[in-house]
């Protein structure tokens, strides 16, 4: 199953930041959705009369939807040979539940903005929810909440285009995404689609403050930013424990092994605190990197000794060319690069191109 997107990037740097905000975010099954508790936000909230059907934003506006009943043409390449994403589910009172999984669903489709028309695009996404054979007012409450979620983005992309200079502070501008969201969708759709990203967004917004206040001591800001994470909801803090923890992890033992730490010595330490399994998983990579960079050293050795004896510049770049082809796969080429423009950029030898 193909990625909805192919990238070409090759981390070498791990990048921790306080915060990066996103500002105009733009299971097929035969039975209804799972049933969830009747705790759970029936989409009926905020709910108004149906509006004649917004444009998706941004949509090219050629294809034609065919008749009611007609079969749609095929997925647009950008989602063939990939999976529906997002879940819809109703309620034990047979209600629409909005949650974030729903927008997941909805933006999977409208992510082939661009390829197919508006119209063509909201008529897929009611297909789509048709198959699911959702009791009748939860289809009529997904009805109502895709043509108000197509009409906050067509105003989301309004406010975008004002640019960051007509609105410059970053919670005015949250602050204004929030209030067009409930205008749109109502406070409990809005809560629903939204509202675990919005107490992600707010908590950053209160980190950068805390940054950016001088009168704190290193201590007080540390106790801070920790009772700001205490706000986050329970998964998205799970999450974030989740992927620092390798970056604190390298950190220790970057620290150990200054202060004169054995191999034997990281590998205790590893066994205390990771495990077993993730300590052989850790020495395997240690393994691998160690293994790359000597087949890079091997190159850029080989590299630089025909820069000084192959005198004429055309067949030099040749040899080097060979050089890196015979060396690596097409992938490990691209590392080479990345590595050769991190070390010239920073002054480092060994990234000469020959």
């Amino acid at each position: 199953m193909k990625s909805r997107a192919v990238i070409l990037v090759v981390a070498l740097c791990a990048l921790l930041g306080a915060g990066v905000f996103s500002w105009w975010k733009v299971r097929a099954e035969d039975a209804p959705g799972p049933a969830v508790p009747p705790s759970a936000v029936p989409a009926a909230q905020g709910a108004r009369p149906h509006a004649a059907s917004p444009a998706v934003p941004g949509a090219a506006m050629t294809a034609r939807v065919p008749a009611p009943g007609s079969p749609l043409p095929p997925l647009p390449g950008s989602l063939q040979d990939t999976e529906e994403d997002g879940a819809v589910l109703v309620d034990a009172s047979g209600h629409l539940v909005p949650n974030a999984d729903l927008r997941r669903f909805f933006n999977y489709y409208l992510s082939a903005t661009g390829e197919e028309s508006a119209s063509l695009i909201r008529e897929r996404i009611l297909t789509a929810l048709r198959a699911k054979k959702l009791p009748p007012a939860a289809m009529d409450e997904a009805v109502q909440v895709l043509d108000d979620y197509l009409a906050y983005l067509e105003a989301a992309r309004g406010l975008a285009s004002k640019g960051a200079a007509a609105m410059p502070d970053t919670a005015e501008r949250l602050e204004s995404l929030r209030k067009l969201r409930r205008e749109h969708l109502g406070p409990g759709v809005a809560d629903g689609l939204f509202g675990q990203e919005e107490a992600v967004d707010a908590v950053a917004v209160e980190r950068l403050k805390l940054q950016k206040d001088a009168s704190l001591t290193k201590e007080e800001r540390e106790q801070r930013m920790a009772a700001l994470e205490e706000r986050l909801p329970p998964d998205v803090r799970a999450n974030r424990e989740e992927a620092v923890r390798p970056l604190r992890q390298q950190a220790v033992e970057q620290e150990l092994l200054a202060a004169g730490a054995t191999a034997e010595d990281l590998h205790q330490h590893r066994l205390s605190t990771v495990g077993p399994e993730a300590t052989e998983r850790l020495e395997s990579l240690d393994a691998e990197r160690a293994q790359w960079k000597q087949r890079l050293a091997d190159f850029r050795a080989k590299r630089e000794a025909l820069g000084r004896t192959e005198p004429d510049a055309a067949r030099r770049q040749a040899a080097v060319q060979r050089l890196l082809f015979d060396s690596f796969t097409p992938e490990e080429r691209l590392r080479v690069e990345a590595a050769d423009t991190i070390d010239a950029a920073s002054g480092a030898p060994g990234s000469g191109g020959g």
